[in-house]
């Protein structure tokens, strides 16, 4: 977890973005990379992750991210704001993110409904 009342920011440029799904749709998980990275440990790159499990209750979005140096996560989501070309997101504690993106209108329709179908009772907009 994050120091709490200390605000993160994290911005940056997804090279990689991806949509995906696994045990017929039972996990989806949406992820936005600064650049492709084999390296789970020690990530030298931004990028984030949420996905959901509904094989297993509760059903509620899990996220993950790394800041260029530390891997984090498990703070709820308040608010995002999806366009064609960027993803902002707003989490607990001061946390937030301000990604600007390229993709294909198939993983871009993908992640939207993805955002929809989960964050459904969030305060949240998208254009």
């Amino acid at each position: 977890m994050c120091k709490k009342n200390k605000e993160m920011k994290i911005k940056f440029n997804a090279e990689e973005v991806n949509y995906s799904e696994a045990i017929d749709g039972d996990i989806i998980q949406v992820s936005f990379d600064e650049k492709e990275s084999d390296d789970l440990i020690e990530n030298p790159y931004k990028c984030v992750s949420i996905s959901i499990n509904y094989e297993f209750p509760p059903y509620e979005p899990t996220i993950e991210w790394c800041d260029g140096s530390e891997f984090n996560g498990g703070l709820k989501i308040k608010s995002y704001n999806l366009t064609e070309d960027s993803f902002k997101l707003f989490l607990e504690e001061n946390v937030s993110f301000d990604i600007s993106f390229k993709t294909d209108q198939k993983t871009l329709k993908n992640i939207e409904t993805f955002f929809l179908i989960v964050f459904e009772n969030l305060n949240k907009s998208t254009t």
